[in-house]
């Protein structure tokens, strides 16, 4: 006959009310989103203090949920041979910011196969997300077609649940490149130049057009030198995090 540890079995009858609890919760703040969006939530973040050190990990759901933990993510600025920018309306089913406008393609290095590692690890990132996201063709984009920029710290809340608190790398790609976007990801797309963008941004304060928050820091800090650089990008580059005041 079996004998069980009758502290341990004390121990779980006394914690599973506690443990149902946590259960249900991680459950029901998932309850209603898209299956595939809920099945990155599970995915880990690369956790980060306010200057860029690796201090852990954390599921990507704990990163963006109530106050936030402080984490890694990528922002990429796609030009083609005019100078003009692609940007995107993010998918309706996305879990964060679902239908804003942003830049080209911007998500999260993972706590896996080498993306932890600095710049060259957020390339690896970019350019699988690149790949599920927009579509582009396995290679057609390589690490040296992404120009690194910079980097800001930057806190921005979604709505009472979600929040975004990242330290995002922001890099440039220039290039005719073909994509096929993912519509469990993006609704939209457009190349627009400077004009274009700015009618934009001039119209989200009147009409029923959202931005996301990384992108108009993006546009107001780092992106006319961008684009005024754009065949001289090395003369723009830093290794600075740029802390910038948290949004509303």
């Amino acid at each position: 006959m079996k004998r069980y540890n009758n502290n341990l079995i004390v121990r779980f009858i006394f914690n599973y009310p506690l443990f149902s609890q946590i259960m249900a919760n991680g459950i029901s703040e998932l309850q209603g989103y898209d299956e595939e969006q809920k099945e990155m939530m599970k995915e880990n973040c690369i956790v980060v203090d306010e200057n860029d050190q690796i201090i852990g990990q954390e599921s990507k759901i704990n990163c963006h949920r109530d106050k936030g933990i402080l984490h890694r993510a990528f922002s990429v600025l796609l030009f083609n041979s005019e100078n003009e920018l692609l940007i995107q309306q993010r998918a309706g089913e996305k879990i964060t910011f679902p239908s804003v406008w942003a830049n080209s393609c911007c998500s999260h290095p993972l706590y896996q196969n080498g993306e932890e590692c600095g710049i060259e690890g957020a390339k690896k990132a970019a350019i699988r997300k690149l790949e599920q996201e927009l579509g582009t063709y396995k290679d057609s984009v390589n690490p040296e077609d992404l120009t690194f920029i910079s980097k800001m710290h930057y806190k921005a809340r979604a709505d009472r649940k979600w929040i975004e608190h990242e330290v995002d790398y922001i890099f440039v790609i220039k290039g005719n490149i073909s994509i096929n976007p993912n519509p469990n990801e993006i609704q939209k797309t457009q190349y627009v130049n400077k004009e274009k963008l700015d009618l934009l941004f001039e119209k989200s304060t009147k009409d029923d057009i959202k931005i996301g928050p990384w992108f108009r820091l993006i546009r107001d800090n780092f992106l006319d030198n961008i684009w005024e650089n754009l065949d001289e990008l090395n003369r723009i580059q830093d290794n600075k995090v740029h802390h910038m005041e948290e949004l509303q």
